[in-house]
């Protein structure tokens, strides 16, 4: 047994898909000080936003790419958008949501934040939305239904800019999908991903990289003709 097996048998529990001393520490580094009050809503209220270190990667990967058009599938409080709009001040945004409740709430945090101008919220299921649209996004971020994101990306990439990039959160599911053993509420959801992975690294028209940040995300692009 090496030293670094032997330590996670002396409290050094994983946690999702790090181990959660380190996620603590990563955590302590990455601040968000302005979405405070977002990031205590969503803790007390158990609505899902990005985890603080994919959080982080968002930020950076939109700040350094500047995405003319960002087009985002679910928006929850709207946490996520108003991240990329902050991040990139060139980048319109659209962000599409099943619920009426989250909509509302999504564009009342919109507006506190002043960026009403920037960022239009969709009240849409996100395939009848990704089908009835003609517009082309440079960035696309996915992070709604975990099931559908085979049918997410099939949709998106006639979407997509000719040099856009997709950028897809919660791949890694908690680690449960590299799990042979899964309890029965999570069985659909670690089955679709597990195909979507797949599906997604044996295209061969694609670029992709996992990255074992927050709950797991991956990159796609297409390679270049």
């Amino acid at each position: 047994m090496t030293r670094l097996r032997a330590n996670f048998h002396k409290g050094y529990a994983m946690d999702g898909i790090v181990n959660s001393k380190v996620r603590e520490y990563v955590e302590n580094l990455v601040n968000f000080p302005e979405f405070s009050d977002m990031e205590t809503y969503a803790k007390a209220n158990h609505v899902p936003i990005v985890m603080k270190d994919a959080g982080e990667f968002l930020r950076f990967i939109v700040s350094t790419a500047k995405p003319v058009e960002i087009l985002e599938l679910g928006t929850a409080i709207g946490y996520s958008s108003i991240l990329m709009a902050r991040s990139s001040p060139t980048s319109s945004i659209v962000t599409v949501e099943r619920s009426e409740e989250m909509r509302d709430m999504a564009e009342e945090n919109i507006g506190k934040y002043g960026l009403g101008g920037r960022i239009r919220v969709v009240l849409s299921e996100c395939d009848i939305f990704l089908k009835t649209s003609e517009k082309l996004f440079d960035f696309i971020f996915i992070d709604a239904g975990k099931s559908h994101y085979q049918e997410y990306l099939d949709l998106c990439l006639p979407r997509l800019s000719h040099s856009g990039m997709i950028l897809c959160d919660n791949v890694l599911y908690q680690g449960l999908v590299a799990h042979d053993t899964v309890a029965r509420k999570h069985r659909t959801n670690v089955t679709k991903l597990r195909e979507f992975m797949a599906y997604v690294h044996g295209r061969e028209d694609l670029i992709t990289s996992t990255l074992t940040v927050g709950d797991g995300m991956l990159l796609i692009r297409r390679k270049e003709l």
